[in-house]
């Protein structure tokens, strides 16, 4: 067997799906950035927050089926023609810019979200199969878990930058972030291989759905994380727009900030991931001061803008150091497969996106019935559940292990 050839087409898959996601996230948050304009287009003005919002949802709602959908379209294709389909199911977000219809166009962006969630289960299995040294993997780990700060961050770049040219024409603006997907699509098709994803035999037990849907950890781990989506994607994705109508600071800077600080926050979470410490402490004390840091942002949003962007950015870099070392927790437990990874990361993508579409839903109709304030509250007391969720998690790195390392 030729390994080195083998991890080096290992790389270039891993390298597509990571593109295909950055994507897939540009063109989301493009789109979530240019809300005024889309709905001004299909309605002639002004919406009320749940029909602006209505996008959003439907992106999220998508996503709940299609991880869930995920493991069993693998195990039906393989690797290689699963993850082909799911770039493939992007190209749809190309199709939604020029349906003539409001709700046509949400469920060609619907489809584009179930390509965009089934890439990021489908990383999980590809990083098992090719990737074996734990220190490494936890890298690769991080760095698909900074695919949507990395596409937030162009995005809100080009925004901060660009703001006239970009807004002026959405069509031709979202056009040009939704075509780069044909091309990662051709590279995938061309340089592709397939692997096996089944369960080894033996004293392995099997796990499906079955056993997911009766795995305490799972859900407390999804329901964690669907906190966690609230505060993050809402952070880039809604309240860009709510800062910019409700506070002085300006939406676009915003984005940049948070997601830069995230950006940094990554690589810190990768030193601090590699040192084998405990996991149940670093996420709790990390998890507290991201709430805290983006609560206090809130505060001096309308009194002093310098002191949020700063506390935004700091809560980002907060976000990130916890992301890819809670993300990795699956990877650290016993006797872990690409098939369980793949039921897992299915379920648990699931779980997490149905938590923060609800939040999202609720969030959104006390803005428009209860006003700003009242909206803030719930959006931090929903972001503030992943602090008490964290002690119930088990800890993949107790004692003894590291006790091992160290002799």
């Amino acid at each position: 067997m030729n390994t080195k050839g083998q991890n080096k087409r290992g790389y270039l898959m891993l390298a597509v799906l990571w593109l295909a996601y950055v994507t897939f996230v540009m063109n989301w948050v493009a789109g979530s950035s240019l809300t005024p304009q889309i709905t001004n287009t299909f309605f002639g003005g002004p919406v009320d927050p749940l029909i602006s919002e209505v996008v959003n949802y439907s992106i999220t709602t998508a996503r709940v089926f299609a991880n869930i959908l995920a493991a069993v379209v693998i195990m039906r294709l393989g690797p290689k023609k699963a993850a082909g389909l799911s770039i493939g199911l992007l190209m749809m977000g190309l199709v939604a810019i020029y349906i003539p219809n409001y709700w046509g166009y949400i469920f060609a962006r619907m489809i584009m979200a179930m390509g965009g969630s089934m890439i990021i289960v489908y990383m999980n299995p590809f990083v098992s199969n090719y990737i074996a040294n734990q220190k490494v993997k936890l890298g690769i780990n991080a760095a698909n878990t900074a695919t949507y700060n990395i596409g937030t961050f162009i995005v809100a770049v080009l925004f901060t930058l660009f703001a006239e040219q970009l807004v002026s024409d959405w069509k031709l603006t979202m056009t040009f972030f939704a075509s780069i997907t044909v091309i990662l699509f051709i590279i995938w098709l061309l340089g592709a291989e397939d692997f096996k994803v089944e369960q080894p035999t033996g004293n392995t037990e099997a796990y499906g759905y079955k056993q997911a849907f009766k795995d305490g950890f799972i859900w407390r781990f999804g329901l964690a994380f669907a906190s966690f989506l609230t505060l993050y994607v809402l952070s880039l994705v809604s309240f860009k727009n709510i800062f910019d109508q409700y506070t002085l600071l300006n939406g676009s800077v915003t984005n940049l900030f948070i997601s830069s600080g995230a950006i940094v926050g990554t690589l810190a979470g990768i030193a601090i991931g590699n040192k084998g410490g405990p996991r149940k402490p670093t996420l709790l004390i990390v998890g507290i001061c991201m709430v805290s840091s983006f609560a206090l942002a809130l505060a001096f949003a309308n009194a002093i803008p310098v002191v949020s962007y700063i506390l935004l950015t700091i809560s980002g870099f907060f976000m990130f150091v916890q992301y890819p070392i809670f993300l990795n927790l699956p990877h650290e437990l016993k006797n872990m497969t690409p098939q369980k990874l793949t039921i897992m990361f299915g379920l648990f993508w699931a779980i997490a996106y149905a938590g923060q579409t609800i939040a999202n839903i609720i969030w959104s109709f006390i803005l428009g019935n209860f006003g700003y304030v009242p909206s803030l509250f719930f959006f931090i007391a929903v972001a503030s559940v992943y602090c008490f969720l964290i002690p119930t998690l088990p800890e993949t790195r107790p004692k003894e292990i590291r006790l091992k390392k160290v002799a």
